[in-house]
């Protein structure tokens, strides 16, 4: 507690601080509602202490993005308060296993709404899906004109970049360990997973050709809030990054539209796919350049959404070997959906062809 208060004392907009509770949600982050009065007002507040593997030139690129796209009309994501120096964001220098270390922190506007799903509920229903993809059109759209700040990037490489990276980043978490449960599917289904990463990469010089923008690169379910079936905010930008569009469209479509339990488990449920898309392209119908999905996107639809299962897939994997104390039936079960997934997009490339017609 003695910590957070530190910290919100560099903000002298606040007023009385009343109650600072923890947010149980999330992996990267620790987030906190922070509670205060105002000239009589209750007012509230989201602290956010970042994941401490995130670097300073990161936390640059997520606000000032979030600046842009609320800038150019985009007033879903949570405003950035700024401390009494101006500054988005408090470094505060730490020793952590005797290591030393700075810990960054950022105070934002608390986003009205309902916190109605985590990122592996797919019972999510057709009209918020046709929402969600609505707004991240309009994201999209606010933010196709953003310029990187000098010097600030997110760290992690586009995506069509970061494929073939990945088998030796897995080979050297395989080589050597015990075999858990996980460990044992992984290496089961290893040679697979890197088949279809060769699989999905997508040739620089068509790369270069596709639409590049700011993308959310963690937009599902869980990081949205709802009133009603309409999508009121958006939040968790730390991930975000220029990249192709194509990309996040993807993404979306694997967490929104991949069921995860019953019959249909480790599938694309198609008419949640196609009423993805649907929404997505009719805000771009009324909007200028770069459009709907071009041609050349729809040709590397397939590629694209094979990719973004993998990304995910590999997210698990990272996660699991990183995570002390880590929860093993956990995350078998999310290293399980996504090689489900992969065999399944690999096996069905007529019914992947079937969601471009929506």
């Amino acid at each position: 507690m003695k910590i957070k208060t530190e910290i919100l004392a560099k903000y002298d907009c606040l007023g009385k601080v009343l109650w600072i509770e923890e947010i149980f949600l999330g992996y990267n982050n620790r987030s906190y509602t922070i509670g205060t009065d105002k000239n009589g007002l209750t007012l509230k507040y989201l602290l956010r202490r970042y994941n401490p593997n995130i670097t300073e030139k990161e936390i640059i690129f997520e606000h000032s993005l979030i600046r842009h796209l609320r800038q150019h009309g985009f007033k879903s994501a949570a405003d950035i308060i700024s401390t009494t120096t101006g500054s988005t964001y408090i470094k505060n220098h730490k020793v952590i296993n005797g290591k030393s270390c700075n810990r960054f922190w950022a105070l934002f506007e608390f986003l009205n709404g309902e916190d109605r799903y985590t990122w592996t509920d797919t019972h999510i229903s057709l009209p918020e899906i046709y929402a969600a993809a609505k707004v991240l059109a309009q994201l999209h759209h606010s933010g196709r004109q953003f310029k990187k700040p000098p010097g600030a990037d997110r760290a992690q490489l586009p995506i069509m970049e970061l494929l073939p990276t990945l088998p030796d980043i897995h080979r050297s978490y395989l080589e050597k360990k015990a075999p858990t449960k996980c460990i044992k599917l992984l290496l089961k289904h290893i040679t697979s997973i890197h088949r279809n990463i060769s699989k999905s990469i997508i040739l620089k010089s068509h790369v270069a050709r596709m639409p590049h923008l700011p993308i959310h690169c963690d937009y599902h379910q869980g990081n949205l809030k709802f009133q009603e079936t309409s999508v009121v905010g958006v939040f968790d930008f730390d991930w975000a990054k220029v990249d192709i569009r194509l990309f996040d469209v993807v993404l979306a479509l694997i967490y929104f539209t991949a069921d995860w339990e019953g019959k249909n488990a480790g599938k694309l449920i198609l008419d949640k796919s196609k009423c993805f898309l649907r929404g997505y392209h009719e805000v771009w119908g009324k909007k200028p350049l770069p459009g709907p999905l071009t041609s050349l996107e729809k040709k590397y639809f397939p590629q694209a959404l094979a990719a973004a299962n993998l990304f995910v897939l590999h997210w698990a994997i990272v996660d699991y070997f990183s995570t002390p104390d880590v929860n093993e039936d956990e995350y078998k079960i999310y290293i399980n959906h996504q090689i489900d997934l992969m065999y399944w997009i690999e096996a069905h490339p007529k019914s992947i062809a079937m969601i471009l017609l929506s």
